[in-house]
């Protein structure tokens, strides 16, 4: 069975965080999970990559960041609800700025041992 990839860095505390947390929520094995770091298949930019999580679904579609987010959620038995309340028009705006200003202060405090742009 064809499953969406969520890519993730593999040096990042708060992306491995997630990544975990997502495992645990996948009883049905809808996702794949690969580091990035240790990846040359990306789907996108490495700088995009670092700016967001990419997600390539199961049909080859390319997702990053809040949408890719979005949709892991939606692919977990649990995560139905809240991922379908994260396509509200409102909120999913709203989650995009979460998401970004998450994703870019993840650089900015050194949470990460590799920020944006700085890889070869």
């Amino acid at each position: 069975m064809a499953r969406d990839i969520c890519f993730y860095d593999g040096q990042c505390g708060m992306c491995r965080r997630s990544t975990r947390i997502l495992r645990a929520l996948d009883w049905l094995k809808r996702l794949e999970f690969q580091d990035m770091t240790q990846t040359q298949d990306l789907p996108v930019s490495l700088d995009d990559a670092m700016r967001g999580m990419p997600m390539q679904t199961r049909t080859g579609r390319v997702l990053v960041g809040f949408p890719a987010i979005r949709r892991a959620i939606l692919q977990t038995p649990l995560g139905f609800l809240p991922a379908s309340i994260l396509y509200l028009p409102g909120i999913s705006a709203l989650g995009r700025i979460v998401y970004n200003r998450t994703a870019e202060r993840r650089a900015r405090e050194g949470v990460c041992a590799i920020a944006p742009g700085t890889r070869d």
